[in-house]
């Protein structure tokens, strides 16, 4: 006979065969509250925002949050106008997601039924914790160590009342880049493996490769007298890109602009969630940044690097350079960050166009992956870190075709005692421990 005290449930909110809109619930039936881990939005077709399944928030004893991209964050606030429950995740993240939910709301907040007041109601009622630093929530234990994704990002181990054992991966990257350390998979027995699945089936070419190119591809841009174009997501990759160019093109003028100053500033502030800080810190010095509409007027016209937001095409400074150095030959635009099917950069990518703003490239173009998301490799790697002691595998965070060619492979590693589940949103599922 089952013992009901010891049942887990996991209830998908989000990400159940989508990128984005993290949100799953975890609820020990010996305990009366349960840990919302992440809750996130994503974006509809027309750039609307699209929330998580509703959840009461008497029910939620704490919220933690992986990391600040909205996509894992972007709802949380919402718990906050008719509640007041604990949101745990590290400094940075609590920073970096401060000022990506308040961009959020000037550009959309016609749509969010959330406000500035319940954002501040959340950093009210909010704990920040360290990497290894463990916590103990209404008999939940959390514990964070690094995921390699962003500054801040974490691995979220959490032990239920009853015992089961929780690894939460969030997003996550298993090889070491220019600002962080790979994932750190620490030396501990996982019941239930909850991993993201966005490259589920992609492996990265080799990170040194595509850098190499890079580099290469812009020094004969400049050596031709040609302006490098960058689009890049405020958060990680421009500080990325920023780093990779100070030490493998030193001599370049490299210049910065939108949201990815005050996002550095804020990787300056945190500097022992980096890799290197002194590496980091040198790398800022050796760049400028943007100030304002007298220097973006000035610097497209000479042979130089401008990084600049939005990483997508979807606005910011990026579509500015973009219309300035498209129509000549010399000239390149160089993108490094994921493009979703229904964005400009994508379309640009297809098509040399952006249709919708009349822009024809014909500047030099092309797309590099410097993902911070691990690929299909990384993920099994994940898998097989943890396999001895594992009873269940849940995959959410990718499209169903990712999840069910990683479910495949990780059947491989892990045979067929392990329940592997690719559950849909709203779906609940019931863990024995």
């Amino acid at each position: 006979m089952v013992d009901m005290s010891k049942i887990v449930k996991v209830k998908i909110l989000g990400s159940g065969g989508e990128v984005g809109r993290a949100a799953i619930f975890v609820n020990d039936r010996s305990n009366n509250k349960g840990v919302l881990l992440d809750y996130g939005i994503n974006f509809d077709e027309e750039g609307l925002p699209r929330f998580p399944e509703h959840i009461r928030p008497i029910d939620v004893g704490a919220i933690v949050v992986s990391h600040a991209h909205l996509d894992h964050i972007g709802a949380v606030p919402r718990l906050y106008v008719s509640g007041k429950p604990l949101t745990i995740a590290t400094k940075p993240t609590f920073e970096v997601g401060n000022m990506l939910i308040k961009d959020f709301l000037k550009i959309s907040g016609y749509y969010v039924d959330y406000s500035e007041d319940e954002v501040l109601s959340m950093y009210e009622h909010s704990l920040s914790i360290d990497y290894g630093e463990e916590v103990e929530v209404n008999g939940y234990t959390i514990l964070f160590t690094s995921a390699g994704h962003i500054i801040g990002s974490s691995l979220t181990y959490l032990e239920t009342p009853s015992g089961h054992r929780i690894l939460y991966t969030g997003d996550v990257n298993t090889i070491q880049t220019w600002t962080l350390t790979k994932a750190e998979l620490w030396p501990m027995k996982i019941d239930t493996l909850i991993i993201e699945s966005t490259y589920g089936r992609v492996k990265h070419p080799p990170r040194h490769d595509t850098e190499r190119r890079l580099i290469e591809s812009i020094e004969e841009v400049l050596d031709s007298g040609g302006t490098v174009l960058i689009p890049a997501f405020s958060v990680g990759r421009s500080q990325e890109v920023i780093s990779l160019l100070a030490a493998e093109l030193p001599h370049a003028r490299v210049y910065v602009d939108g949201m990815a100053r005050d996002i550095t500033e804020i990787y300056l502030k945190n500097k022992k969630f980096l890799r290197d800080p002194s590496m980091f810190s040198k790398a800022v010095e050796n760049t400028k940044f943007v100030k304002g509409w007298q220097d973006r007027r000035r610097i497209w016209r000479k042979p130089v690097v401008i990084i600049a937001s939005a990483g997508m095409l979807k606005g910011g400074p990026a579509l500015y350079y973009l219309k300035k150095i498209a129509d000549n030959t010399r000239n390149a635009v160089f993108l490094v960050s994921y493009q979703s099917p229904d964005s400009p950069g994508h379309e640009i990518l297809e098509t040399g166009r952006i249709n919708e703003l009349g822009i024809e490239v014909k500047a030099r173009l092309q797309w590099f992956d410097l993902s911070s998301h691990a690929g299909k490799d990384g993920l099994l790697e994940i898998i097989y870190h943890y396999r001895h002691t594992l009873k269940n595998i849940v995959i959410i965070h990718g499209e169903d075709e990712s999840r069910t060619y990683l479910a495949n492979e990780a059947r491989e590693i892990v045979g067929n005692d392990v329940n592997i589940y690719t559950p849909s949103n709203r779906q609940e599922l019931i863990l024995e421990t």
